[in-house]
């Protein structure tokens, strides 16, 4: 299996060897992996290295991959995921991972990319991505340096793009974004990697973030949200897919697909998903299995997911990519 890390928890995996066992009577072996970078997928994929993996939902038919167009997925049988019909309905029968009535791709977890704010030090929560380009957040603010497709999908919301034009290379292609995104770049206090750690955070007011640094800032004694600025939130969806390695192996593909099944089950969404990452779980039902009192700092996850707005990173072409990626490069040589 290869994942990001945080998707296999190994509590979650012994249960689920235990399952199998006394299922299938199978002494299950796990060998996982974790990626860096979503491209590391269709690399080990060519490579045969990957049975299970957890692509996000535009690097599925991103033109540079093709995953399912060139057979490196297997479409998985619903049959063997009762637990899919319990996925927040926008999350089902999702174009970016299905094909002709087959389902390549199961959500696991969905989050954003969002303006994240310190409670104690910004108030009332920013409305407007444009707070990162007041004066006053001048070196207050930080950025993920790898993701640069999405710094440019928030400076396009932030001066006033449709949510359908982010990734529209002809709008993109102006000195107006230009020099809104060198801004963007210049007066940021870091551009950190992979994914945002508590010292990305901790000594500043403002990020574009995934979040998952929130649980760390909270035991330093910050209190850090997502806020929900009025022209939309940029977001992902990961989910678990299947390699073509599995095909003409019934057993290990049913296997497999129970591991997709035990993943978007009520407990390992709340244990792995919403306490062990901090993310946003994909099961509807939840909050069947919890107390009172969890249940009442529980969101309706459906619901938020409509209302902020979320703006799922459109699937680019092999053009829109290469000109949003010199987009950024020279807004980067422009900030130095």
């Amino acid at each position: 299996m290869l994942t990001w890390e945080g998707y296999a928890p190994a509590a979650q995996v012994e249960r689920f060897k235990a399952l199998i066992k006394e299922k299938y009577d199978e002494d299950l072996e796990f060998k996982i992996s974790y990626v860096s970078s979503s491209e590391e997928y269709f690399y080990q994929l060519r490579r045969k290295r990957v049975d299970i993996l957890t692509p996000s939902h535009n690097i599925i038919k991103d033109d540079r991959f093709n995953l399912i167009e060139k057979g490196l997925l297997l479409a998985i049988n619903l049959d063997n995921i009762p637990n899919y019909f319990k996925l927040l309905p926008s999350l089902q029968w999702a174009d970016y991972c299905t094909v002709d009535a087959n389902v390549y791709s199961v959500a696991l977890a969905h989050g954003p990319y969002g303006l994240a704010y310190n409670v104690d030090k910004v108030q009332p929560a920013p409305t407007s991505w444009n707070v990162l380009w007041d004066e006053q957040m001048k070196q207050q603010y930080s950025l993920s340096s790898d993701y640069y497709e999405v710094n440019v999908y928030i400076t396009a919301l932030a001066l006033g793009f449709d949510p359908q034009d982010i990734a529209n290379i002809d709008k993109l292609r102006s000195e107006e974004v230009l020099n809104k995104l060198t801004a963007l770049i210049k007066n940021a206090s870091g551009l950190w990697e992979g994914v945002d750690k508590p010292e990305d955070l901790e000594d500043n007011k403002l990020a574009a973030a995934w979040g998952f640094s929130f649980p760390g800032l909270k035991k330093h004694g910050q209190h850090w949200k997502i806020a929900q600025p009025k022209e939309g939130t940029t977001g992902w969806v990961d989910g678990h897919a299947l390699s073509y390695t599995l095909e003409g192996k019934p057993r290990l593909k049913r296997i497999a697909e129970e591991w997709i099944n035990f993943t978007i089950g009520e407990q390992f969404q709340w244990q792995a998903i919403v306490n062990g990452i901090g993310s946003e779980p994909v099961n509807l039902y939840i909050s069947e299995n919890l107390s009172a009192e969890q249940r009442a700092g529980l969101p309706n996850f459906e619901q938020q997911f409509i209302t902020d707005n979320r703006i799922l990173w459109p699937i680019l072409s092999r053009r829109q990519r290469n000109v949003i990626e010199q987009l950024w490069e020279k807004a980067l040589e422009r900030a130095k």
